[in-house]
């Protein structure tokens, strides 16, 4: 699904003038743009096929096996960022 602000969203002139100004979050913002959710230990899951067969099949995470899942913890993705754009949010 592509954002419409997708762009504007990740260089925002305003995030890279005022840093200091984003004191709170992480915040997970759903593809609805209305739902959020505090997400400091938040993770993104990404499968293999069977691990998303299992997902599917049971409608829970807890059915997909350790060896079909990686996470990535949002605050990792924040710390990657920071290290590719040399801001410090």
């Amino acid at each position: 699904m592509t954002n419409d602000n997708e762009t504007s969203q990740t260089s925002h002139p305003l995030l890279q003038e005022n840093l200091s100004l984003f004191t709170h979050g992480p915040y997970v913002v759903f593809d609805d743009d209305s739902t959020y959710a505090w997400a400091e230990d938040s993770t993104i899951a990404l499968l293999t096929q069977e691990g998303e067969d299992h997902l599917i099949e049971a409608m829970d995470f807890k059915a997909v096996h350790d060896d079909d899942v990686v996470y990535v913890t949002l605050r990792d993705l924040i710390a990657a960022y920071n290290r590719v754009h040399g801001t410090q949010i």
